[in-house]
């Protein structure tokens, strides 16, 4: 495949000298930092996130059609808050 890159001109006069002293064309160079990179990625260890749990005392017996009609009912109003709307059920 090919397509146009913009590099700065520093890092491509470096990358092109050193692709000169291995003895290698730019192209294949680039391949093989692009390539090296990706490896890299693939096996660096990915930073876990947290979740922090809260837990109520209270259990919350509603049936699940009243919970996502309270959190869609919730959004709404999010939403038309940001568009500045008071009330959006008038």
């Amino acid at each position: 495949m090919q397509t146009t890159l913009r590099i700065d001109d520093k890092i491509y006069r470096e990358a092109k000298a050193e692709a000169a002293r291995q003895g290698m064309t730019m192209t294949r160079f680039l391949e093989e930092a692009l390539q090296a990179r990706l490896q890299r990625e693939k096996s660096a260890p990915r930073e876990t996130h947290v979740f922090r749990v809260h837990q109520s005392h209270e259990s919350d017996n509603r049936p699940w059609s009243e919970i996502l009609r309270l959190a869609e009912e919730e959004q709404l109003a999010h939403d038309a808050a940001k568009l500045g709307i008071r009330n959006p059920t008038e």
